[in-house]
């Protein structure tokens, strides 16, 4: 017992962050004259450990049951192996050491499929009439089987040669729902990856010159690091922004505000703490910038202006071919409209790179990329341009073999070597093979071989706590799982 223990009352132990919770961690904090500043991650989860054992005298609580309240559950069931807390949105923390219960990974699921319907916060686009549809010869596997029923993972796909292979799903009565074609998955950066292939269709469409149009003409983004810099720069993450953004942050260095969901790019403008009258770090090297993908997504959204609704829909509509409908995200605007418009949307920089999509559309996604690069399409040309001028990460990789996680494989973020303009490239092991890679927060992972027209599509909702080398990097080598 944790909080509990310390006379704080976190609510009742039901795996999930609550406002109960969140209360009791704020409270906790002011006690010791200090600011809690969400998400609740490792650090303060280690403030309050250390706390409990300096207030505990031979294994004796010093607070008493009534102190504040009689209900007393701990944050984290240690004796269970499992980890029961979350950050104070959407997201179970990354790091951590035991995998969450199967109630905590169902709820943050559940928690961020249904954004879709905050209505400031997202952009619908429709289903196709004629959506693509699919070949299947399916087979089954065994380590296929025990991942679905243990791990992680909800949902996992395997396409070669115009046909799923492999189409699996949590088993049902796991979870609190059952998932099914109809499910949603929400991914943060695999939405990079769309907004950099959205880019190409642009510039085919005459909004852009090519990759290398600097970013001008945007009144939106004058006197800021990004104004003047080619698309190329911002595409492949050397925009020289991390005096700004820590690598990997959602949040601003100065102000500590999340990039998203509470503001457009209007308010970060504005500010001398944030935006307003920066300039880019010279001789900028591969950082890893959320920010430098929403402002990508926005400029894309400035130059097609009144026509982005058409533009947006046509992609989705007619070249994906979508069998449901894709939510894009969005920033609230400043009055915090619930009906905003598209023009108030670009006016104000409120477009985000995130995205919500069942399993399927997120696979017709990966099927259009595949062919247009092998199609040599204006699109193929611009994904193989990107591809050509891809960039050193500059940090190790990691092993397919090592075990240094409890519960999975490293991801293929960890297992990539360069960075080719929003997609993760050349994958340890698979050197030689045309490789993008789409990767999001919480193991959502596509991973595309043009060379052998393979795809694998996970949906998951916590990364590293699956066997990617399993179900990730053996397909793509072999062509199944061996």
């Amino acid at each position: 017992m944790l909080l509990a223990e310390l006379c704080y009352d976190p609510g009742p132990i039901d795996g999930l962050w609550g406002k109960k919770t969140e209360k009791a961690v704020i409270e906790f904090f002011y006690d010791r004259k200090k600011r809690y500043i969400p998400p609740f991650d490792k650090k303060e989860l280690l403030s309050i450990r250390m706390r409990k054992n300096r207030s505990t005298f031979n294994g004796a609580k010093i607070c008493k049951i009534s102190e504040r309240n009689e209900n007393k559950k701990a944050l984290v069931d240690m004796s269970k192996d499992v980890v029961i807390f979350a950050n104070s949105c959407c997201e179970i923390p990354d790091g951590i050491e035991w995998q969450p219960n199967d109630a905590t990974l169902g709820y943050y699921y559940e928690k961020t499929a249904n954004l879709r319907f905050k209505t400031d916060q997202m952009f619908m686009v429709g289903a196709s009439s004629k959506p693509l549809n699919f070949k299947k010869a399916l087979e089954n596997h065994q380590v296929i089987d025990q991942e679905m029923a243990e791990s992680t993972i909800l949902s996992y796909l395997y396409y070669e040669d115009d046909v799923v292979v492999y189409d699996a799903l949590p088993p049902k009565g796991r979870f609190s729902i059952d998932f099914n074609n109809f499910s949603y998955f929400p991914s943060h950066s695999m939405g990079k990856s769309i907004t950099s292939y959205l880019v190409g269709h642009a510039i085919c469409q005459g909004h852009f010159p090519s990759v290398d149009a600097p970013i001008t003409d945007w009144p939106l983004m004058e006197n800021t690091l990004y104004y003047g810099q080619p698309l190329i720069k911002l595409l492949n993450m050397q925009a020289g922004d991390t005096h700004v953004i820590r690598s990997g942050d959602g949040a601003f260095i100065k102000t500590r505000r999340n990039i998203h969901g509470n503001a457009p790019l209007l308010s970060a403008v504005k500010n001398p703490k944030e935006l307003k009258n920066t300039k880019p770090k010279k001789a900028a090297t591969f950082a890893y910038s959320n920010l430098t993908a929403d402002v990508i997504f926005n400029f894309i959204m400035h130059r097609v202006g009144g026509d982005f609704e058409h533009f947006i829909s046509n992609f989705y509509r007619n070249k994906v071919k979508i069998e449901h409908p894709v939510f894009l995200w969005m920033n609230p605007l400043t009055d915090r409209s619930n009906n905003p418009s598209i023009n108030d949307r670009i006016k104000q920089g409120a477009g985000q790179y995130g995205i919500t999509a069942t399993r399927y559309d997120f696979l017709r996604i990966a099927i259009a990329i595949m062919d247009d690069w092998q199609n040599d399409t204006c699109e193929g040309k611009y994904l193989k341009e990107i591809y050509k001028r891809r960039v050193h990460k500059g940090k190790r990789t990691d092993r397919w073999d090592s075990n240094d996680r409890r519960f999975g494989k490293t991801d293929f973020n960890r297992q990539t070597k360069r960075y080719a303009g929003q997609f993760h490239s050349e994958v340890v092991g698979l050197e030689g093979r045309q490789i993008l890679v789409m990767n999001g927060a919480n193991g959502q992972q596509i991973v595309i071989d043009m060379d052998n027209s393979r795809i694998i599509a996970i949906g998951a909702v916590k990364e590293k706590h699956y066997d990617t080398f399993k179900l990730g990097f053996e397909p793509i080598k072999y062509g199944r799982i061996r």
